[in-house]
């Protein structure tokens, strides 16, 4: 069965600088937990509240600033612009040799090119999977199988999805992936993300037949607040980014 990655303190970072309490960072954890989900991401450092769980713990790292991660971590995701490739896999490589899982991820994946470079990296094996980003929630299902068999003609056996919600697809997008084998698929808390935010992970958890309801009771006692106080989901610029296919940032110079 596809495995769930619960990437709220990454993603759903951005909504809020980051500005989660530690009891909100535990419980979030602690819902993970309970509800059968396989992979916890932590954000871009290890919050100083969590030191080990049952869930394997991930840490994303961008290829513009590869840095050490700390040992309480179980993964690496490295994210990357088709533009910096061949950094990333030098340094997975190098995260690999130190003992840790390693992710590939791919943002703005439908404008990576370069798919001879992949198809011929000797060392894919080091992978646990290869993610593919609709950074600006701009896919629509036959994108997701198209660069989904783009990257199995690559001889990429574990491949992973994340989604975007810009035009309502975010469900939809992750359903194709699941149906096409993902290996696993990302979601957060109530959707919370940039842009029109992300999969909620409590719809995934009930279209997967797992528990959400340790979800729904972190939502009320958080995410609401979080919610009302910050804001995040559809709305008129997020529509215009998902139909121009381009970062938030620059939606207020753009006319579709």
């Amino acid at each position: 069965m596809t495995k769930i990655l619960d990437c709220t303190l990454r993603d759903g970072g951005h909504i809020n600088n980051w500005n989660f309490s530690d009891i909100c960072v535990r419980e979030t954890l602690r819902a993970c937990e309970n509800s059968a989900v396989e992979y916890f991401e932590a954000g871009y450092n290890m919050p100083q509240c969590i030191e080990k769980s049952n869930v394997k713990l991930v840490i994303m790292v961008d290829a513009k600033n590869i840095c050490s991660v700390s040992k309480n971590a179980d993964c690496v995701r490295l994210a990357c612009y088709p533009h910096q490739i061949s950094e990333a896999l030098d340094a997975l490589e190098e995260y690999k040799n130190q003992g840790f899982e390693v992710f590939l991820h791919l943002m703005t994946a439908d404008k990576f090119e370069d798919y001879e470079r992949l198809k011929n990296w000797k060392n894919k094996d080091i992978l646990t999977s290869i993610y593919f980003a609709d950074s600006f929630g701009a896919f629509m299902p036959v994108d997701v199988e198209r660069i989904y068999k783009k990257l199995q003609d690559c001889g990429f056996e574990n491949i992973s999805f994340h989604a975007h919600n810009n035009l309502q697809l975010a469900f939809t997008n992750t359903i194709k992936a699941i149906e096409l084998g993902a290996y696993s698929v990302d979601a957060t808390v109530f959707g919370m993300g940039r842009g029109g935010g992300n999969l909620p992970i409590e719809l995934l958890l009930k279209y997967l037949g797992k528990d959400y309801s340790h979800y729904l009771e972190l939502i009320r006692k958080y995410y609401i607040d979080l919610y009302n106080k910050y804001g995040w989901g559809y709305s008129y610029d997020a529509l215009v980014g998902g139909l121009a296919n381009i970062h938030p940032s620059k939606v207020s110079q753009t006319i579709v």
